[in-house]
C-alpha cells in the first residue's frame, strides 16, 4: 500500500487557493484565524 502524499497535498493546497484567492490579505488572515478556532474546537469535543 502506498501513500499518494504529494497528490494529497497538492488537491489540499489547490483547494484552500480556490477558496481564498479573491479574498484581501486581512480577509485571508480572518479566514485563516477562523478555521483554527474551529479546529481547535473539533479537537477539544
Amino acid at each position: 500500500m502506498s501513500i499518494k502524499t504529494v497528490e494529497m497535498v497538492r488537491k489540499i493546497r489547490d483547494k484552500h487557493y480556490e477558496e481564498t484567492k479573491d479574498l484581501s490579505v486581512q480577509t485571508q488572515i480572518h479566514y485563516v484565524r477562523k478555521k483554527s478556532e474551529e479546529l481547535l474546537q473539533d479537537f477539544h469535543k
